[in-house]
């Protein structure tokens, strides 16, 4: 039993294949002479301000405070245009020497937090005060290298085996000890 799409691609296709193509292959109609885009959309269903967005198109640019309410504090004024990005507040964050990395910035308006590829235009404000947070920079611990040559410690096997012979009366068990001893670390080399 065919599935559901298997029986409409065969139907799709048996019924566009009915007829010659009416116009050839490398058919090009004038964009002048296009006037509809094909199926009309339906309306949306949210309500779209074209006041808001076309406000910043004459790019008088966007006036930002930056402000880092914890110490080290600082109120910053810069003017952005309208089509900067986050990132390019934090690297002008950077280039003051507030920060070190933009890694260690967060930028914060109204609450939330700002995106690096968010454009500034997206705050529909002329201008606009930014909660700047910095972390401390995070101290990059050096990975360990191997080491290729092991320092050799010198075992000292003889005050062991004395050690053993003191410890136990009998021989036998004392060597038996020693050469456990001894196997188990040239199993750790």
């Amino acid at each position: 039993m065919a599935s559901p799409e298997h029986e409409f691609v065969s139907k799709f296709l048996t019924l566009a294949t009915l007829n010659q193509p009416v116009l050839p292959a490398d058919y090009k109609k004038p964009l002048q002479q296009v006037n509809s885009l094909g199926v009309a959309l339906p309306a949306l269903k949210y309500k779209y301000h074209s006041k808001k967005t076309n406000r910043h198109n004459n790019d008088k640019g966007l006036k930002l405070v930056l402000k880092n309410i914890k110490p080290p504090k600082f109120t910053l004024e810069h003017v952005f245009s309208c089509n900067d990005t986050v990132r390019q507040v934090k690297e002008l964050l950077i280039s003051e020497g507030k920060a070190q990395q933009s890694s260690q910035l967060k930028l914060l308006l109204k609450g939330k937090v700002l995106h690096d590829s968010g454009i500034l235009s997206e705050l529909l404000e002329n201008e606009a005060t930014i909660t700047v947070m910095i972390s401390k920079l995070e101290a990059v611990q050096p990975q360990e290298e191997p080491t290729t040559t092991r320092k050799i410690l010198q075992v000292p096997w003889k005050a062991i085996e004395n050690t053993l012979a003191q410890e136990w009366d009998d021989p036998q068990q004392a060597a038996l000890a020693l050469e456990r001893l001894q196997r188990g670390w040239n199993l750790t080399k």
